[in-house]
């Protein structure tokens, strides 16, 4: 915590940090894969199950670092010894819940031990107000979990899965032994960089998924579908991180001056997980819409489209509403997209070919982005 006073509020993204999000381009492509074609309640289960201990090691990464600080020895040292073991869970990842998950959980273990020495340190040092417990219960604990999870067979892998879990988000939302000081202290600018610089990696699957499924069904029409499916990610781009990134700075600014510690821990560590797996469940049904745009999107796709859409802007309506925005403020651009996503694009996506579903999708979301300027030039004025 004392080495944390001397950190300036400045922080930025060091490169130690982009090196270290290459490990999750493989992780996030790795899981969308499962996501293609028609995906039912096992995938879309598989893919949630998967990913969210990697996002939570990110997200717990990314604190310690703005902690730390990335251009130190500690968070560079972090940030290298626990890159093979995000490597491992992503190569894992296609049977993580199969013949690989003893692999998984081997690599979730190994996540929380770096945390741990991290955290463990800085609890030993002498006037530290963080109890040496809370390193022991929140990083060591689970990581045993893990470890052990990968020797115990059939579901009782998964129940402690699940306990170390919620043994995590337990302890997070507990307030004793942390400072209200420390969430004070972050330095908002390298939160918010760095949550932008996830979707980045999100957004860059969806190109990526996009181009490669084009590149395997070459035709007019998968071209022109490709082109539409684009233009969708385009604008969720825009609405990112022209609008979402400026507000996530004003909104992160406004509940750390009013010391409002869940604010803060829910709008860095669980909605974005909301919002990075609606991007990749899209990017899923538009790679599905490219390799055959004459067909019917299959139902899973439809799924997939139309709640990825949904996830993206519920995501970012709870992160408004949780900075401090007045339900009335929120309502008055996300019924917009409730309404158009229910009553315009699910119906599309049921009735049109895949390509007119995606060139509805594409309408709603550059519909959705006019609005938001609209709004933003608005609140400005």
């Amino acid at each position: 915590m004392q080495e944390h006073e001397e950190t300036p509020q400045e922080q930025r993204a060091g490169w130690f940090e982009l090196f270290f999000d290459l490990v999750f381009v493989v992780v996030v492509s790795v899981l969308a894969q499962g996501l293609h074609g028609d995906p039912g309640a096992k995938e879309f289960g598989t893919f949630l199950v998967l990913f969210f201990p990697a996002w939570w090691a990110w997200a717990n990464l990314t604190v310690t670092i703005n902690v730390v600080g990335s251009d130190r020895p500690r968070g560079q040292a972090l940030l290298l010894g626990t890159m093979p073991a995000l490597g491992l869970m992503a190569a894992a990842a296609p049977e993580g819940l199969g013949s690989r998950a003893w692999a998984y959980a081997l690599g979730a273990a190994w996540v929380r031990l770096g945390f741990f020495a991290i955290w463990l340190d800085r609890a030993r040092r002498p006037g530290s107000p963080l109890p040496v417990w809370r390193p022991v219960l929140y990083c060591l604990l689970p990581a045993v979990l893990w470890a052990v999870s990968a020797a115990v067979p059939g579901p009782g892998r998964f129940v402690l899965w699940g306990a170390a879990t919620v043994l995590e988000v337990v302890l997070l939302s507990v307030r004793a032994g942390i400072s209200a000081e420390f969430y004070a202290r972050l330095s908002v600018e390298h939160l918010v960089e760095r949550i932008s610089l996830f979707v980045v990696i999100v957004l860059g699957e969806s190109v990526y998924t996009i181009g490669v499924t084009l590149s395997a069904h070459f035709t007019r029409a998968s071209g022109a579908t490709a082109l539409l499916a684009f233009v969708v990610v385009a604008e969720l781009a825009m609405v990112f991180f022209i609008w979402g990134t400026t507000e996530a700075a004003r909104g992160l600014a406004h509940v750390q001056a009013e010391r409002s510690d869940r604010a803060i821990r829910d709008t860095v560590m669980y909605l974005p997980f909301v919002l990075v797996s609606g991007v990749t469940v899209i990017a899923a049904a538009l790679g599905t819409a490219v390799a055959a745009p004459t067909h019917h999107l299959p139902v899973g796709a439809r799924w997939a489209l139309c709640g990825g859409v949904l996830a993206f802007y519920t995501a970012n309506a709870a992160i408004s509403l949780r900075y401090g925005d007045g339900p009335r403020t929120v309502l008055g651009w996300y019924l917009p997209a409730l309404l158009l996503t229910l009553a315009g694009l699910a119906p599309a996506s049921v009735f049109l070919p895949a390509w007119a579903a995606v060139a509805c999708a594409a309408l709603v979301v550059f519909a959705l982005a006019k609005l938001a300027r609209h709004r933003s030039a608005a609140r400005r004025g």
